[in-house]
């Protein structure tokens, strides 16, 4: 796994192993209820069973979901290689974006960062990003929408946070050029990540940022740990929340309350 962002989708250290749960095989485990509190209880890592990955199946069918939102407390990462806790929205043009916490090693020196960004499905995994395809994929998805993919950001370990996705207004991008591609004119939604605290510290600020996508609502969502670059996932591990979601036009936020490891 090495630095092989396209320029569309350029990040600090994460690359290919970002595709998170899109295209994973391996069958899933039965479903498990979930608690009703959005205290983080559903543990993913060190101690666990084998999966890292969260799907969520009692949503209604044809839900058009909104936003989406989940607490989370990292209680363990590895001093190596790549660490990342992510929310992931799987939207119904074949488009994915996830979002959350990292911790990497550069220069033998630990940093903290937050990613929020995505691509177009073309079979999940590395094969997103080797076939990636600025020019068309801009259409249907833009990430590093006023800053880049993943940033230095200060974060704790131990400490509960809330990460949600929302989707903002309707935007028109007018034809040009974007990620060092010629776009045409095009209509899309921005969708915001919010990654904050949930007892307010202001030496550790809540972050936020957008992408663009012709989606206006979310198909599924997924909650998981990475390792890669030298880290395992036996020295992570993560405790979630049972995520919320609120459909269009409506105030309501329903609770995913089943779940299956995969």
């Amino acid at each position: 796994m090495s630095n092989r962002f396209s320029p569309l989708f350029a990040g600090a250290l994460v690359t290919m192993v970002l595709a998170g749960g899109v295209g994973r095989s391996g069958a899933a485990l039965p479903a498990s209820p979930a608690s009703t509190s959005q205290t983080p209880t559903i543990g993913i890592g060190a101690g666990e069973e084998q999966p890292t990955h969260l799907s969520f199946s009692n949503i209604p069918k044809g839900s058009k979901i909104v936003q989406v939102s989940s607490h989370l407390i990292v209680d363990k990462a590895s001093p190596n290689g790549l660490n990342f806790f992510a929310i992931q929205v799987n939207f119904p043009n074949k488009t994915w974006a996830h979002g959350g916490p990292q911790l990497v090693k550069k220069g033998n020196q630990p940093v903290q960062q937050v990613n929020w960004g995505g691509l177009v499905n073309r079979g999940g995994g590395s094969t997103d990003y080797k076939e990636a395809d600025p020019k068309n994929d801009l259409l249907l998805i833009e990430s590093g929408v006023g800053k880049p993919n993943t940033v230095p950001w200060r974060w704790k370990l131990n400490t509960e946070y809330v990460l949600t996705v929302e989707r903002g207004k309707q935007v028109q991008l007018p034809a040009g050029e974007s990620h060092k591609v010629h776009v045409d004119a095009r209509t899309m939604w921005e969708w915001k990540f919010t990654y904050e605290p949930v007892v307010k510290d202001v030496n550790f600020p809540s972050y936020t940022a957008l992408i663009y996508d012709s989606a206006d609502s979310i198909g599924s969502f997924y909650l998981w740990i990475e390792a890669g670059y030298g880290s395992t996932k036996d020295e992570q591990h993560a405790r979630w929340s049972p995520p919320t979601y609120r459909v269009e036009g409506s105030t309501e936020e329903k609770m995913a309350t089943e779940w299956k490891r995969f």
